[in-house]
């Protein structure tokens, strides 16, 4: 659930504090860090996180339905290539990163389709009319994107991290002055910070 991510798109408008997104590859943060303890692999935690999810989608005023098939997905399916296309979007311009993280998390958990493969990512990249798409894509494959792919991993796996959502709370020089895991503690991240937390903002959904 990118429930950081949509609290923090719609504080950006209000808060001083720059924000930049980085995608990361998940499997790998989880294999290095061998939290083997995932919660979709407890059964309790399980039924509890299917509707935990729901209930997180509601407060927030995302569209959600559980994907069929959930649990194994997360489990056994790589996100490898999407990860490399936001990449190589965010290359291109970051606000089509953002736009196309957001599409791709609509088609999966909104709409139930996967969006694993090269083919499914393509359609997303069609469906929002992206420009020169099939260079897009080829460039995802290239070397430079899984370079900065890797990077991104190496950089969050350095400062301990475990899963996802994952936040680097920077100065200005770069020094990490707080890490924070979870998607409900942007209150405490605001509070940090000495912005303002609005809640929800479910006035600012984008459509």
């Amino acid at each position: 659930m990118p429930n950081r991510k949509v609290g923090i798109t719609r504080h950006r408008a209000i808060w001083k504090t720059p924000i930049q997104m980085k995608p990361f590859f998940f499997a790998g943060v989880v294999r290095h860090s061998e939290n083997s303890g995932l919660p979709l692999r407890v059964p309790v935690k399980e039924k509890y996180m299917h509707k935990d999810l729901l209930f997180s989608a509601q407060y927030w005023g995302i569209p959600f339905r559980l994907p069929k098939d959930y649990t194994n997905k997360m489990l056994t399916t790589s996100s490898v290539v999407p990860q490399r296309v936001l990449v190589a979007a965010q290359l291109r311009d970051n606000a089509l990163m953002e736009d196309l993280a957001r599409s791709m998390w609509h088609r999966f958990y909104a709409y139930g389709k996967p969006v694993f493969t090269k083919d499914q990512v393509a359609e997303v990249l069609r469906d929002r009319h992206v420009k020169n798409a099939d260079e897009l894509m080829m460039a995802s494959e290239s070397a430079e994107v899984k370079n900065i792919l890797r990077e991104n991993t190496d950089e969050a796996i350095g400062h301990g991290c475990f899963g996802a959502p994952w936040m680097h709370i920077t100065d200005g020089h770069g020094k990490v002055l707080q890490t924070v895991f979870g998607s409900d503690r942007l209150p405490q991240v605001a509070d940090f910070l000495a912005e303002p937390f609005k809640g929800p903002m479910r006035e600012k959904i984008s459509k």
